[in-house]
């Protein structure tokens, strides 16, 4: 009892974690979009393109995406080749996540955070820039955003396997 208390404290954690920041970087959105609002009126308007406009669409785009992620697993939002699984017992369901988590989506996404944690901190200690835009804007921020990302999609992953876990031994979460 003391243990299943103990692991619906951590996922609801790493759930509200999930929820915080899914609704912190959605401004990014907001923010994207007025910028993107900008560019259009300037460019058609007044015949005045921006040349700042193209790199932050993708960095905030980009960062919203990837630091969103985790809030759209906690929702299951994300898409799902729905076939065969719809028709599973909720059991079967539950067991073919975990296989699945195990098998694929934690070794991804290890992987994938080991290396951008190394990719970010080499762009760190080379300030590194944008060549291919007029003003030459920092990429290490967005280079940062990914391991941040990849870290909440682990731990929201680790809630979800925990749930799972549990559903299988016939409990809930």
């Amino acid at each position: 009892m003391k243990q299943r208390q103990s692991l619906r404290r951590l996922v609801n954690l790493f759930d509200t974690i999930s929820d915080m920041t899914g609704k912190a970087i959605s401004w990014l959105i907001l923010v994207l979009v007025l910028s993107l609002t900008f560019e259009v009126i300037s460019r058609h308007f007044f015949n005045r393109p921006t040349f700042w406009s193209y790199d932050v669409s993708y960095m905030l785009g980009g960062s919203a995406m990837v630091i969103g992620a985790a809030m759209a697993l906690k929702n299951k939002q994300h898409v799902r080749v729905d076939l065969f699984y719809g028709n599973f017992s909720p059991r079967l369901q539950a067991g073919v996540d975990l296989i699945l988590s195990i098998v694929l989506f934690y070794p991804i996404l290890i992987f994938g955070l080991i290396n951008s944690i190394q990719a970010a901190a080499l762009s760190w200690s080379r300030y590194e820039r944008i060549m291919s835009g007029f003003w030459q804007p920092p990429i290490y921020p967005l280079k940062t955003a990914v391991p941040i990302g990849l870290f909440l999609l682990l731990i929201q992953l680790l809630a979800d396997t925990i749930r799972t876990v549990v559903k299988l031994q016939g409990g809930d979460l």
